[in-house]
């Protein structure tokens, strides 16, 4: 399936998600701290997501995660696995981001309205029946 182009929106929701998985597997381990800005992964962003598009192997994110990290923070490579974090980068990306396929009218349902109300909106389809919303197709006024 061709890839689509991504809306403003997509892009912002992918960057804050690789964002929120760098933060989380946190290779130089400073995100335990809650004052700790949580934007010094950010400029991993562009590099890795077009590794990521590209199709590099897990083995060349991983070389590139190891001499980013090391180069940049000055840390030892022994005591961090580039292979695993390389491998969710990759499992990440494949599931949500490879692929894209054209949006499609969905209907999700709206809580806590009394009845049952379902909101048609535009998604796109991802792996195992799964849809991202991309935006509402319907005059939401209603």
């Amino acid at each position: 399936m061709p890839t689509t182009s991504l809306s403003k929106r997509e892009l912002r929701q992918r960057s804050a998600q690789l964002r929120e998985l760098l933060c989380s597997c946190d290779p130089i381990g400073e995100m335990d701290a809650t004052d700790w800005p949580r934007d010094d992964y950010d400029y991993l962003d562009g590099p890795l997501l077009t590794l990521l598009q590209s199709g590099a192997t897990d083995e060349a994110i991983g070389s590139y995660l190891r001499k980013e990290i090391v180069e940049h923070f000055g840390l030892s490579p022994d005591l961090y696995d580039f292979s695993a974090l390389a491998s969710q980068l990759r499992t990440w990306f494949d599931l949500g981001w490879r692929d894209l396929a054209e949006p499609v009218s969905v209907f999700v349902a709206l809580l806590d309205q009394g009845v049952d109300v379902w909101r048609p909106v535009q998604a796109r389809p991802l792996a195992a029946g799964l849809f991202r919303i991309v935006g509402v197709e319907a005059d939401v006024s209603d």
